[in-house]
């Protein structure tokens, strides 16, 4: 011990340092696998289907909107 009590520690802190850090990635990866599997993981392509589906809707809609306009503009004439 030195003289204010604290110990003089020569030994390196490496092993400390890696212990932290490979419990730090099984951390990570549990919340990871945690995420995955309550949301599950969805591919880019079922993605991208339900986009071009919802598009495909909403244009549908706007065609919809714009044939009910046109026979209220012919009624009205």
């Amino acid at each position: 011990m030195s003289e204010d009590g604290r110990m003089n520690d020569t030994r390196t802190h490496w092993p400390q340092i890696i212990g932290s850090i490979l419990v730090a990635i099984a951390i990570v990866a549990i919340a990871i696998a945690i995420v995955t599997a309550k949301f599950g993981s969805t591919p880019s392509a079922e993605i991208e289907a339900q986009e071009e589906r919802l598009e495909q809707q909403e244009d549908l809609a706007d065609e919809r909107r714009d044939v009910a306009e046109d026979r209220r503009e012919e009624a009205a004439e």
